[in-house]
């Protein structure tokens, strides 16, 4: 039997009082046995992988990017209530901008903004912060309590960033890992394609161009 991915509208409750179902582009692709609930916007050639789990049902909207890749056993929810950010006058709960990587089984909290051309390595903890453009996010680190990291930063695996201070110390992505990001989404734009063509185990919502 083939699986598909779930996709539902949020249930209401005080927080979000209104019924809303997930506006995916015809262009992304979604792996089995993901998740996808509320309102959240998947914008072209996204690929969103396997057992992933993306749950509107608490807040403000979550916006999905162009050319992003969310991998697999990635969970993405917000702090249920008033948090949010803003991004061109609109408020949302999550906010990716655009070709962004996040590897396998990191949690992407709200309210979160992170922009384009960032990696969010594998095991990466956010959760109230916004992230600036072409950041590297290494593996296991965590970005907490409502940081602003600017643009060209590089966290480094396993390191804590819960204070202002300590963001704005942060160095910039050093020469070796100025190209990761971009050599990912490449390669899961075409792996999301190849799936859609090649195999049964990936859905997506009509061909891709």
């Amino acid at each position: 039997m083939n699986h598909y991915p779930i996709i539902a509208q949020n249930p209401p409750v005080e927080e979000v009082t209104s019924i809303s179902y997930p506006n995916i582009h015809p262009k992304a692709v979604i792996g089995t046995d993901s998740m996808i609930i509320g309102n959240i916007t998947v914008s072209n050639d996204v690929f969103i992988g396997f057992k992933n789990l993306l749950r509107a049902d608490s807040g403000y909207p979550y916006f999905i990017g162009p050319y992003t890749n969310i991998q697999d056993n990635v969970l993405m929810h917000v702090h249920p209530g008033r948090e949010h950010v803003t991004v061109n006058d609109q408020t949302w709960g999550v906010f990716l901008e655009g070709e962004i990587s996040v590897l396998h089984h990191a949690c992407v909290h709200g309210p979160l903004f992170i922009g384009r051309n960032t990696f969010i390595g594998q095991h990466a903890n956010i959760y109230d912060a916004e992230i600036g453009r072409n950041c590297v996010v290494m593996h296991g680190a965590t970005v907490t309590n409502g940081v602003k990291i600017a643009d060209n930063r590089f966290v480094a695996p396993g390191k804590s960033v819960w204070k202002q201070e300590d963001a704005d110390a942060l160095p910039p992505v050093p020469t070796k890992h100025k190209d990761l990001n971009q050599h990912i989404v490449d390669h899961y734009y075409r792996l999301g394609k190849s799936y859609y063509y090649n195999t049964p185990y990936a859905f997506a919502f009509q061909s891709p161009m």
